[in-house]
């Protein structure tokens, strides 16, 4: 569990829970078309995160982990939870044929 301290009091946010955000959060954005793990290291008050992707094969791959990066470490960050790392790692390319 990562345990905080704000102005409001200390707050209590479960692993369980910090790994559904993550997923939701990745998911959402544009190129990554399936979450294959999720994995938090707490240390202190701050978290390490690993994300494995399954990202779309007509995107660029640098682009597609910058912007998961960034918007997992913003919406993380904005709640009041310190992001040391995220580092994210293709596992597969989705074909876009249907």
């Amino acid at each position: 569990m990562i345990t905080y301290s704000n102005h409001l009091g200390t707050i209590t946010v479960s692993k369980k829970y910090l790994v559904k955000l993550v997923t939701s959060l990745a998911e959402s954005c544009f190129g990554v078309a399936g979450l294959e793990g999720v994995e938090i290291i707490e240390s202190g008050d701050t978290v390490d995160i690993a994300l494995t992707i399954s990202a779309a094969d007509s995107v660029n791959l640098p682009a597609v982990s910058d912007a998961v990066s960034h918007k997992v470490s913003y919406e993380l960050t904005k709640g009041g939870i310190n992001v040391r790392s995220i580092k994210i790692y293709t596992q597969d390319l989705a074909s876009s044929d249907i």
